[in-house]
């Protein structure tokens, strides 16, 4: 068994004792949904020093873990910020981690367990959400990694628009030096954000070079230093050599290109340019790396697929998407498994919801819309448009092949589409005014728990808030119920209703492929965490080549 794997399992033991306790402290009573997260305690990281410090150096190959070296890891996505609040994308997250460290991680079941920090408490009855930090920690700067530095980046996130994102709290407090206290006006169980989401900086070097220097530069307390970055190009970082825990990182070295054609990266791998190669969703790709030798790494889980979709313009008044009969008829016009299989490279598959089956939010009774050409002919007539009409389908470059298929599922109905792309700045302007009948999307469904993805994303409160959508009762009560829930079941029972509004009855969104990916190692390379639990999430400092 890999090192990494079972120093977690240890410490996922652990967690299930300690949180038969957890419920029982802090005053009052420990939601069904944060179990986990109230249960990871000190003991958790007990376990995991005392399976360190036990565990052979040897790795599942049964080779050595060889200390230094180098790593050059292939992303399909471009790196826009090193300052967290001000970022929402996988691709920022996933470059932040060699430097800046969360809270906590998740495992594969999307238990959270704590990391920087060193213990959660959850108080439904006080409205109370606490942090207990790990005592000793610095920056690489040598500032100390204290409450005053954590609720700092916690109030960082809500002052940039994302107070939504951590159940929109009333008070972030410094209880002591190593305790972090978050009240709530009313209970919000949104702890996967606070947890895994939040990477914290140093607030010291904020403040000596200001944020515009923080968007380019990161001083974190991560297994890495951050060296340069280049823009949509390349970064690299270099070991810290005083990271906390001992004997890691394995590396010396480690660089992320950014390379967004997936034949260019295929190439890199294959001619040995490049130790890791990610996001790989074309079956004969997949396919050819795999006939060369290569190992791949990825799973296929809901924690790690996007959803290629698009979003309608469906409170219009002058757009005919305004119109649920065309929307309507739009998802009568699809033939899902055909459209899912052509667009996720035959590795996907249709969903009916805006969410994987593994989902919560997913219903056990989800249908799809029959595929039914004559009865979206005769939606389109009732809407007004017996003939069709002309309209655009926005995108940017990356989505092109959703927007080609949709503009020919579109066109067996006599809507006549055009593509256009555009800049994604042009794009957020367009649908906030209202401008568009549309615009492609291709977005994670990668989280067991979907309440912060939907209210991040498509409810009134979120920080995308897309001024063309419709955000009718039956979408946002139970959605925000489920925020508030005090038992997983309750949760579970809101997120369907909410799931079931936003696609089946008001179809404001429409759902053509979930995407699953695969990423590939050369041989001799283990325990990078890479697509392990999510898109996002790996372990930086636990990879290491094998001797």
């Amino acid at each position: 068994m890999k090192l990494t794997k079972r120093i977690l399992s240890l410490a996922l033991a652990a967690a299930v004792t300690a949180g038969m306790t957890a419920g029982c402290s802090g005053g009052g009573g420990t939601d069904t949904t944060a179990a986990t997260e109230g249960a990871s305690s000190a003991a958790v990281t007990e376990a995991q020093s005392e399976a360190a410090e036990n565990e052979s150096a040897e790795t599942e190959s049964g080779g050595a873990i060889q200390q230094g070296g180098g790593l050059v890891i292939a992303i399909p996505q471009v790196q826009n910020t090193f300052f967290m609040p001000q970022s929402t994308t996988t691709s920022d997250r996933f470059g932040a981690q060699p430097v800046l460290e969360s809270l906590g991680r998740a495992d594969a079941e999307g238990n959270y367990y704590p990391w920087l920090a060193e213990e959660f408490i959850t108080d439904a009855e006080n409205l109370t959400f606490t942090i207990k930090l790990r005592d000793g920690v610095n920056f690489t700067d040598g500032s100390p990694c204290d409450a005053e530095a954590v609720a700092w980046n916690i109030q960082q996130y809500i002052d940039n628009g994302k107070a939504s994102e951590i159940g929109t709290p009333e008070e972030v407090r410094v209880v002591d030096d190593l305790t972090v206290e978050i009240q709530y006006g009313e209970w919000a169980n949104n702890w996967d954000n606070v947890i895994g989401d939040i990477f914290i900086c140093s607030k010291e070097a904020y403040e000596k070079n200001g944020e515009e220097w923080c968007q380019t530069h990161a001083v974190g307390t991560g297994p890495f230093l951050l060296e340069s970055f280049v823009m949509d190009n390349k970064i690299t970082y270099t070991k810290n050599e005083n990271y906390r825990i001992e004997g890691q990182p394995y590396l010396d070295r480690l660089e992320i290109d950014m390379i967004t054609d997936m034949n260019t990266m295929m190439s890199a791998l294959l001619n040995n340019e490049v130790g890791i190669a990610m996001k790989f969703e074309n079956e004969a790709i997949i396919n050819s790396i795999k006939q060369a030798g290569f190992e791949s790494i990825g799973t296929r889980n809901a924690n790690v697929a996007d959803i290629k979709h698009i979003i309608w313009n469906s409170k219009s008044d002058k757009h005919p998407m305004g119109d649920l009969r065309v929307r309507q008829a739009v998802m009568h016009a699809i033939q899902w498994d055909e459209v899912a299989n052509a667009l996720s490279g035959g590795l996907g598959e249709a969903t009916p919801l805006f969410c994987t089956k593994d989902s919560w939010a997913y219903s056990p009774d989800a249908e799809f819309y029959e595929y039914d050409l004559d009865l979206a002919k005769q939606l389109l007539a009732e809407a007004g448009y017996p003939d069709g009409f002309e309209t655009t389908i926005y995108t940017k470059s990356t989505d092109n092949d959703t927007a080609t298929a949709f503009q020919a599922i579109l066109a067996q109905i006599g809507i006549k589409a055009e593509v256009n792309t555009v800049d994604s700045s042009v794009l957020a302007a367009m649908q906030a005014e209202d401008d568009i009948d549309g615009f492609i999307a291709n977005r994670g469904a990668s989280k067991m728990d979907f309440t912060n993805n939907y209210i991040r994303l498509y409810s009134s409160e979120g920080i995308k808030n897309h001024g063309i959508m419709l955000r009718p009762p039956e979408f946002e009560e139970p959605l925000f119920a489920a925020r508030s829930a005090k038992t997983l079941e309750e949760k579970k029972e809101n997120l369907q209703k909410a799931a079931k509004a936003l696609v089946q009855d008001y179809v404001m969104i429409t759902p053509l492929a979930v995407v699953y990916y695969e990423a590939f190692a050369a041989p001799g390379l283990e325990d990078s965490g890479i697509y392990e639990v999510s898109l996002e999430q790996w372990t930086p400092e636990a990879v290491h080549w094998t001797e």
